[in-house]
């Protein structure tokens, strides 16, 4: 399989994410000694803690996004391990985070860690607890379609852009679902998903179609000046 990873938005993206982390502890931590060395700045104070509690947690999103080993993208590329050349793989570029290539068209990848049963019913996406005492034993994946419709559409109008003859060539999402923990029960669903762990197999059974052809590809590759990945 072909690769290319946005190194630099990575490196950028993970040093991003721990400053905001140790920033917004900072912060907090100012707050607490406003609090006790300047009573009288409590809203001061009480801002200082709200702002550093939310960059805080926005920065831990961040960083589980792109510090964290193995990454995501490094999840998938590990999935799809042994795929010929006719499969490329973009990571970070084309207005979606993984875009992969292959001869049935062209697949928006959507990665899910939802842990535990994954079910379709009654038009929507369920994630299933399990027996609880309290509270929900299920919780709807709401977000689910919404996200996938508007990574595709963004993937296609960038294709569209950059290789205007290829408008006619499939652009789908796929769900992937990367948690071990992750069981599917998916029939009737809108949107086809698999678990990380059978999306190889998946891939290679799915018919022939058109799709962009190796100098179309290296056509994206060399509008936006990218350099392949090494890693493999």
């Amino acid at each position: 399989m072909r690769l290319y990873r946005n190194e630099r938005l990575i490196k950028r993206n993970k040093f991003l994410g721990r400053f905001m982390m140790f920033g917004g502890l900072g912060a907090s931590f100012a707050a607490v000694i406003i609090v006790f060395l300047q009573p009288t700045l409590l809203s001061l104070a009480f801002g200082l803690m709200l702002a550093g509690g939310l960059f805080s947690q926005l920065g831990t999103a961040v960083h589980n996004r792109f510090g964290r080993s193995p990454r995501i993208d490094e999840v998938l590329d590990d999935s799809l391990k042994g795929l010929g050349d006719n499969y490329t793989m973009f990571h970070y570029y084309l207005s979606t985070n993984h875009a992969l290539f292959t001869p049935a068209g062209v697949f928006a990848l959507i990665p899910r860690d939802e842990k535990g049963e994954v079910r379709y019913e009654s038009d929507q996406w369920i994630l299933k607890l399990g027996k609880r005492r309290f509270g929900r034993s299920q919780k709807p994946l709401k977000d689910l379609e919404r996200n996938a419709a508007r990574d595709t559409k963004a993937l296609k109008r960038t294709l569209t852009k950059k290789i205007p003859n290829g408008s006619e060539i499939p652009v789908n999402p796929l769900l992937v679902f990367i948690a071990d923990e992750a069981t599917l029960d998916l029939d009737g669903a809108p949107i086809a998903a698999v678990h990380r762990k059978k999306l190889k197999s998946y891939l290679r059974r799915l018919e022939r179609q058109k799709s962009y052809s190796a100098e179309e590809i290296q056509q994206l590759v060399s509008a936006f000046n990218i350099a392949p990945d090494n890693s493999d």
